[in-house]
């Protein structure tokens, strides 16, 4: 595998992983909160409930979380396209060192028929 290749992989995980964790923060954030207190004793006791939500105060780190999220698989793709490219250079390599390999049988075949040719001669 290429270093590129692993580097993108690596980075689109980290993105990934940190785009879901950033649109959950937010999620919780933008979620109604509930709060109770209990005040006094015995007679003279009250208690209080209520829900509190904010909004807004979620919503730009979920954004954000999607927006990674979106980065993290385009950089899958791009890896992805890497991994296929570098495929093709494989196969071009190969396909190279079979030519080299042919032409080097070629110039043995030639320097064995030189060879053989000698030796009747000297006969």
């Amino acid at each position: 595998m290429k270093k590129s290749a692993v580097i993108t992989l690596v980075f689109s995980i980290i993105l990934l992983v940190l785009g879901i964790a950033m649109v959950g923060a937010g999620s919780y954030l933008e979620a109604p909160h509930s709060a109770y207190y209990h005040y006094g004793h015995g007679v003279f006791a009250y208690s209080m409930r209520y829900s509190i939500a904010v909004p807004g105060r979620g919503e730009a780190l979920s954004s954000f979380g999607h927006l990674s999220f979106d980065a993290g698989l385009v950089l899958m793709v791009i890896f992805a396209i890497i991994q296929t490219g570098s495929h093709r250079d494989r196969e071009m390599g190969k396909e190279k060192e079979r030519a080299a390999d042919r032409i080097e049988m070629q110039k043995a075949r030639e320097n064995a028929a030189d060879a053989t040719f000698h030796e009747e001669d000297k006969q």
